[in-house]
């Protein structure tokens, strides 16, 4: 027993010593932080990394070291014990230095960042090992230059809008805001010499806005720092139409039972219940993976002229209508209508309205089988509640091409084309780009404006 003892003792001093020997390693924290450092006259957050896979990370500081001094940043411990087998210790850890230059008082030119990093290592008397990194530091307050062509831009509620304009280089990104914040990306002009700063940006104003909603172009750069303009645009209101839908006993017996079922929606007898959570839930689901569609765009318009109406077509509903649906007098359920509701001949060919890819053809829930279009830069045309699909996804195809035959699939209460139009996720009013003069006055002109 007393043998056994003796190497249990050994034992616990070798592991002992083992660890107290990996805590005399000599390899410094690992430290990582983008470079280089740009600052203006926004507050920065920089994010630090550190790793230290032998003893553990034990803490951080930062300082700025600028013209008039240096400024500290943060002093950061993140636990853990000099002792073997004591506490926890962290393998990494994470900071982020939150660096206001105006607050810092800083002057325009270099700085540089310094971070030291020590570990939990014996090294040093016990301070452990130290890793200094240094990275470099801009402080720039001017911010970059953005100049748009003088004159009046006339657009309305759900109409679709094109600004040209211009920036510096040092734009690192640049769009327009429309209201509350919402972003559009500005464009490069197709071409390959289109000059650097010369740029457009083609935005939709959705159906919900008001008239007087504010819309700004702005320009960032490198250091955060932000020009502004506003251009001028007279957007027109408009009042959108309301319709009253009366549900028939036949459409609830027979239509919304086979929806339900193409629609994976349990149908336990009662019209009503299904029509309206197919109304609601399955829309949701169906406009969501319609955002996941038109995800993709060509950077490059793939049309060419005005888009085309269904041949022959009546419209049955319009844009924007706003739907409300009725069973034995008592409102059930309501919808907004994105799109026009076109209809021709049962079973009438439905070809592209202008050039462009396919990016969607296949069952889409209320839309029945649908086919998505791209025409490029944030452009696309949707064909809805087709009875067949002649194209498929990849292809490539040109104004007039077929795509199917009309239909009732889907939501739809008799043979038609649901056509809609969306503008970087947003649906507009496809009459303009129906219109072969407002789109080379309002669109093409100014993409060409932006251009040598």
């Amino acid at each position: 027993m007393r043998s056994i003892g003796v190497v249990v003792l050994l034992l616990v001093v070798g592991v002992v010593l083992a660890a107290g020997f990996a805590r005399c390693e000599g390899t410094p924290p690992a430290v990582v932080v983008p470079t280089p450092v740009a600052l203006g006259n926004t507050a920065k957050a920089v994010p630090v990394q550190l790793s230290d896979a032998g003893a553990g990370v034990r803490s951080l500081s930062a300082v700025l070291v600028h013209a008039g001094g240096e400024a500290p940043l943060a002093a950061r411990e993140f636990g853990g014990s000099l002792l073997p087998f004591v506490g926890d210790t962290a393998e990494t850890a994470q900071a982020e230095l939150s660096i206001d230059a105006k607050a810092l008082g800083l002057a325009q030119g270099d700085a540089k960042l310094r971070i030291t990093a020590r570990d939990l290592a014996w090294r040093d008397f016990g301070r452990g090992n130290e890793a200094v990194v240094e990275v470099p530091v801009s402080v720039d307050f001017r911010p970059p230059s953005l100049s748009i062509a003088p004159g009046v831009v006339y657009a309305r509620r759900a109409g679709s809008v094109a600004i040209a304009y211009e920036v510096s280089d040092d734009t690192e990104r640049d769009g327009v805001e429309v209201g509350d914040g919402t972003f559009h990306p500005g464009m490069k002009p197709p071409g390959d010499d289109v000059p650097a700063g010369r740029r457009f940006v083609l935005f939709p104003l959705s159906q919900e806005l008001e008239s007087d909603v504010k819309v700004r172009l702005v320009a960032i750069d490198h250091a955060g720092n932000r020009a502004e303009r506003t251009p001028q645009i007279e957007i027109k209101g408009r009042v959108y139409p309301e319709e009253k839908i009366v549900l028939s006993k036949r459409f609830l017996e027979e239509k919304v039972p086979d929806l339900a079922g193409a629609t994976g929606v349990a149908f336990d007898g009662d019209g009503v219940k299904t029509f309206q959570e197919i109304n609601t839930r399955i829309r949701k689901e169906n406009e969501a993976k319609i955002r996941e569609v038109i995800a993709q765009t060509a950077d490059e318009p793939l049309w060419d002229g005005a888009f085309e109406q269904m041949k022959d077509s009546q419209v049955m509903s319009s844009f924007a209508e706003r739907r409300s649906y009725f069973v034995e007098g008592e409102k059930v359920s309501e919808s907004i209508h994105y799109g026009y509701d076109l209809a021709s001949l049962a079973g009438a060919p439905i070809t592209a309205a202008n050039r462009g890819k396919v990016i969607f053809a296949d069952e889409l829930g209320i839309y029945g089988r649908c086919v998505i279009l791209d025409h490029g830069l944030g452009l696309h045309s949707l064909y809805g509640h087709l009875s067949n699909i002649d194209v498929a996804h990849g292809d490539l195809v040109e104004k007039g091409q077929v795509l199917g035959q009309s239909g009732q699939t889907g939501l739809a209460g008799g043979d038609h084309l649901h056509f809609a139009i969306l503008l970087r996720g947003v649906y507009v009013d496809p009459v303009e780009w129906w219109d072969a003069k407002w789109l080379r006055e309002r669109v093409m002109d100014r993409i060409a404006a932006a251009t040598p």
